[in-house]
């Protein structure tokens, strides 16, 4: 009986082991990065900030960030217009997909679903806009990208590197916007720059 016990025991371990194992090198698939990021403060109400935000397609009318920027697919929020973005930067073309979004919280999320490289498995963005004070708010950003692993090691400082800088740009462009209602210096150069090739 106790050799039976025994065995019996081993095997339980064993079986915990290999499944404790295999749960590790499922975690260790990718690797994974999370950011958030947090705007000056903005000298604008933060329903006024909201309802430059909630504007999900238009999103290349302000910031420098993107060449051009256009709603598809039909709506699946209350309140939006598009399901996807398709955004076009210096030849890339992009795809973003919009996962959540609530006009109450003033707050939406959306993935990366083309354009990424190979080795980015995962790519998220969460915005909420938040009331500092009267005429004043700030947007919130928080990004998640998982990379595979062999290429997540070698290429994780620079992609994060690369999405630090881009993000800056865009929160940027939207404090000048939000509180001029003109574009940054940075948008006008790039609209002229991009007319001229259309000559």
């Amino acid at each position: 009986m106790k050799v039976f016990n025994l065995k019996f025991l081993f095997l339980i371990g064993l079986s915990l082991t290999f499944s404790l194992k295999a749960m590790a090198q499922e975690e260790k698939k990718y690797k994974e990065v999370k950011r958030t990021f947090k705007s000056e403060i903005i000298n604008v109400s933060a329903d006024s900030l909201w309802a430059i935000l909630r504007e999900f397609d238009k999103v290349a009318h302000w910031t420098s960030a993107l060449d051009h920027s256009e709603g598809v697919g039909e709506s699946k929020f209350e309140g939006t217009t598009c399901n996807e973005r398709v955004c076009e930067a210096n030849k890339s073309r992009l795809v973003e997909k919009l996962t959540q979004f609530s006009d109450n919280d003033r707050e939406l999320a959306y993935e990366l679903t083309e354009g990424a490289p190979g080795f980015v498995k995962l790519a998220t963005n969460h915005w909420t806009v938040h009331e500092i004070g009267p005429n004043q708010s700030e947007v919130r950003m928080d990004v998640t990208m998982h990379l595979s692993k062999f290429m997540g090691f070698f290429l994780g400082g620079a992609i994060t590197k690369t999405m630090t800088k881009q993000i800056l740009i865009v929160l940027n462009d939207l404090k000048v916007y939000a509180e001029t209602g003109d574009v940054s210096e940075a948008k006008k150069a790039q609209i002229e720059k991009l007319s001229k090739k259309k000559k």
